[in-house]
């Protein structure tokens, strides 16, 4: 099923098994890719040598940060995407986790792994704003 066959979809037919589907293969094919992007980050930092001089080394050592931090941020992906998963093989997926209205196929389709609504989820940045400030 294509993106735009999945948005033409009725209303009615709101997360039903072919829509599942698509998003079962969106989050499996993302896992895959987040892990290849894992190893080959690592491949690239194992290969990069410190050169002498010293603004060469300053620039490998961003590079090397700016890969370390990718990582770091598909590891903390790759959860995220489990749960989703498990959110679909336990029919809550799509559902809003605060109001239990649906999320909507384009914010789905934008982050797959949410599990708010719109409006939910801006109630919970204020609640974190908030908290922060405090």
């Amino acid at each position: 099923m294509t993106k735009e066959k999945l948005l033409a979809m009725p209303a009615d037919d709101y997360m039903n098994a072919e829509q599942l589907a698509f998003f079962t293969e969106l989050l499996q094919t993302m896992k895959v890719e987040i892990h290849e992007r894992i190893e080959q980050s690592r491949v690239t930092i194992e290969s990069l040598d410190t050169p002498a001089d010293p603004a060469d080394a300053a620039s490998v050592e961003e590079e090397r940060q700016w890969l370390v931090n990718t990582i770091d941020r598909d590891q903390r992906l790759l959860p995220q995407l489990e749960m989703a998963l498990g959110r679909i093989a336990d029919e809550s997926f799509g559902w809003c986790d605060d109001s239990g209205e649906p999320i909507g196929l384009k914010r789905l389709l934008i982050s797959p792994t949410t599990k708010y609504c719109i409006e939910a989820q801006e109630r919970q940045e204020q609640i974190d704003k908030h908290q922060r400030q405090a």
